[in-house]
């Protein structure tokens, strides 16, 4: 059974100006002015993100990828050229970051308000992980249809595996995959 790695943090809304530069000079020259534009909390949750696919894809292949392979198409999934696969969520308190050498994948996680309906929101994490696994758009939500159980979904008749990915106990978060995998969630 082929593994994902999902890799986690909590979010403070800051970043080391020094990390910060050391990994903006490093990114495609295109998706550096995209971050250098964002507001703060926004940057440093893209930054965090970044180190996270770094570390997992060192942990899964034992190199740091060169991040000017990373790629950042116009409305499709990023991409390292030569993989792996990865995908990155991150709420206003959590990122995460899940990766695989093994298959196409999505992840998705929310943080658990008080007076939100976890089921809800389990379910709508594993609506918007199978969207990012797909490579669809947010828009195309209402096309997805979820197992009951929400261990799978089907979008555009090709099914996605569901697993709930225990990160924290204020988030709930769901990674989909195209096949059988083994989650190894990691912080």
């Amino acid at each position: 059974m082929s593994e994902v790695i999902v890799l986690h943090a909590p979010l403070d809304g800051s970043f080391d100006a020094e990390r910060a530069a050391f990994l903006l000079g490093r990114l495609p020259y295109a998706r550096r002015l995209e971050l250098e534009r964002r507001d703060g909390a926004a940057r440093a949750a893209s930054l965090r993100a970044l180190e996270l696919l770094m570390d997992g894809v060192e942990r899964l292949r034992g190199a740091i990828p060169d991040m000017s392979l990373l790629r950042y198409p116009q409305d499709a999934k990023p991409s390292i050229e030569g993989g792996p696969w990865f995908s990155v969520s991150h709420s206003a308190s959590r990122v995460a970051v899940a990766i695989s050498d093994a298959c196409e994948l999505g992840i998705d996680v929310e943080d658990l308000l008080s007076g939100t309906q976890e089921q809800q929101l389990a379910r709508w994490t594993a609506v918007e992980a199978t969207l990012k696994a797909a490579g669809s758009a947010l828009r195309r939500a209402q096309d997805v249809h979820v197992a009951p159980d929400l261990s799978s979904a089907w979008l555009d008749g090709r099914e996605f595996l569901l697993q709930r990915a225990v990160l924290a106990p204020d988030c709930v978060a769901h990674v989909a995959t195209v096949g059988r995998t083994r989650l190894l969630v990691q912080p």
